[in-house]
C-alpha cells in the first residue's frame, strides 16, 4: 500500500509548493554563498595582509574611512585541542599507557548532539 494515498490530494500540492519553493531558494542561496566566499577571499587574502603590512610598518593603528574607522590590532589565539596537542602535555605529568588511556577515553566518550535537515543530494 502506497503511504501516499491516505493524504488527501490538496496536501499534496501544497507539500510540493514548498519542496519547489525550498529547492528555489536553496539554489539562491548557494549562488549567493559562492559570490560571498569569492569577496571574503579577495578581502582576507589578497587586501588585508597587504593594509595590515603598511600599517604595522607605519605604525597606524586605526585609519579614517568615509564608512568609519579601521582599526589595526594584533590577535593572539590559542591553538585548537588535537589529539596530538593533549597527548603531549599529559605526557608532561602522566605515564604513555595513562596517557592514551585517557585519550582514548575523551574522545570515544564525546557527547553527540542529534539535529535533523534537509540536504540536497546531487545526481
Amino acid at each position: 500500500m502506497n503511504p501516499y494515498e491516505k493524504i488527501p490530494p490538496a496536501e499534496i500540492q501544497f507539500f510540493k509548493e514548498k519542496v519547489q519553493r525550498w529547492v528555489k531558494i536553496d539554489n539562491q542561496i548557494m549562488e549567493l554563498e559562492a559570490q560571498l566566499r569569492e569577496l571574503k577571499k579577495v578581502r582576507s587574502k589578497e587586501l588585508e595582509p597587504q593594509i595590515t603590512v603598511f600599517m604595522t610598518q607605519n605604525n597606524i593603528s586605526d585609519l579614517n574611512t568615509e564608512n568609519g574607522k579601521l582599526r589595526c590590532k594584533e590577535k593572539r589565539t590559542k591553538q585548537a585541542l588535537n589529539k596530538n596537542n593533549i597527548r603531549l602535555n599529559l605526557s608532561k605529568y602522566l605515564s604513555e599507557d595513562k596517557v592514551d588511556s585517557a585519550i582514548t577515553d575523551m574522545w570515544n566518550n564525546r557527547e553527540e548532539k542529534v539535529t535533523y535537515q534537509i540536504q540536497k543530494i546531487k545526481n
